[in-house]
């Protein structure tokens, strides 16, 4: 999620979702949940609904149209869920990482006090990242995984003139807790805008990746974000265009919202396969396991259970991470009500235990 305020380099999010998202997906976004049942969705009765939910049917690759409202307690564990896709299986986690945003340890420090320890921090850099993330930083205070992202032009990256500081990043990097690292989360509208290309993109991507995997440290994942936006036709972006070729890429992580949330228009409480099950099935069919490094629900109304479907459906699919988006630049995904915040500290709970 990008907004128009440009931010700190340590701020909580990243510097602003370019314009064009604002022309282009404003127009679309009321369309948005009808395009993606059109094309990923099957009707399926309630009853094959409610076991997909529980078993994982949802292994197949296109996600139902609907999904069955269950709270955390209803989650069958993931030993339960049917095999995945040999592709995949290897990589899977055994558990679901689920957990916020947190940037500073004054953010960590709140977020704590709302939802306890936290399995897994989402980390926003708007430039390098911070080397004492790993002691002094929220990753050495929560003791946690992480899913952090940090920017570089791509003509900078490949000069190599910022070498020294991604090897000293990636060197001091812990081991024990899983490292989703990624390379400017959501670049396709910096890439419409003109800012870079893709193909430079991807070859910044390469060049980072090959730091990282100097630093010899299996728990560093290379993860690309991308917006779940891609997956709708009427996007016209085609999210395999920034995919590195050669596994440079170990994990793919999306940023999704239900209807109406982004923009604050109308947003509707959407059943999680909705606006999750494409990039479910685009992630299998590409052979990659897969996290969400971003979702709210823009409404009060019915959030509490929502949290819980989320987290829900979530675990039965496998994801590895799910950290939602919870920043007072955006009020109305913020979550300020007691039933809200008391319902996301149960899931978490329930995935750290």
């Amino acid at each position: 999620m990008h907004h128009d305020r440009r931010m700190p380099r340590n701020a909580e999010h990243s510097d602003s979702r370019s314009r064009i998202r604002h022309r282009r997906y404003g127009r679309q976004v009321r369309r948005r949940r009808a395009a993606m049942r059109k094309i990923y969705g099957i009707a399926v009765g309630l009853t094959v609904l409610a076991l997909a939910a529980v078993t994982g049917v949802l292994y197949a690759g296109v996600p139902p149209a609907n999904h069955i409202a269950l709270s955390s307690s209803d989650c069958p564990s993931t030993s339960a869920v049917a095999t995945p896709t040999p592709t995949v299986a290897s990589s899977m986690s055994a558990d679901i990482l689920l957990g916020v945003n947190a940037t500073s340890p004054s953010q960590l420090s709140t977020r704590t006090a709302q939802f306890g320890h936290m399995p897994v921090l989402r980390v926003y850099y708007t430039g390098m990242p911070d080397p004492d993330l790993w002691t002094t930083g929220v990753q050495g205070l929560n003791h946690s995984a992480v899913v952090v992202s940090f920017r570089s032009p791509p003509s900078t990256v490949l000069s190599g003139a910022d070498d020294a500081a991604l090897a000293k990043f990636f060197d001091s990097a812990p081991t024990g807790y899983p490292i989703y690292y990624s390379y400017y989360h959501e670049p396709e509208l910096l890439v419409q805008a003109g800012t870079f290309t893709v193909a430079q993109y991807k070859a910044a991507w390469a060049h980072i990746a090959a730091i990282a995997a100097a630093a010899h440290n299996p728990y560093l994942k290379s993860t690309l974000i991308l917006m779940t936006w891609d997956l709708n036709p009427a996007s016209g972006i085609s999210w395999k265009d920034y995919l590195p070729a050669g596994n440079v890429i170990s994990v793919l992580g999306w940023d999704a919202y239900p209807a109406g949330t982004v923009h604050d228009s109308d947003p509707q409480p959407t059943a999680p396969a909705d606006f999750m099950g494409a990039a479910e099935a685009a992630s299998r069919q590409a052979g990659l396991p897969f996290g969400f490094a971003e979702f709210a629900l823009g409404t009060q109304t019915d959030r509490p259970q929502w949290l819980a479907e989320v987290a829900c459906y979530l675990r039965s699919t496998g994801a590895l991470f799910g950290t939602l988006f919870d920043s007072a630049g955006f009020p109305w995904m913020e979550l300020t009500d007691s039933p809200s915040i008391q319902a996301w500290r149960a899931v978490i709970g329930d995935a750290g235990s």
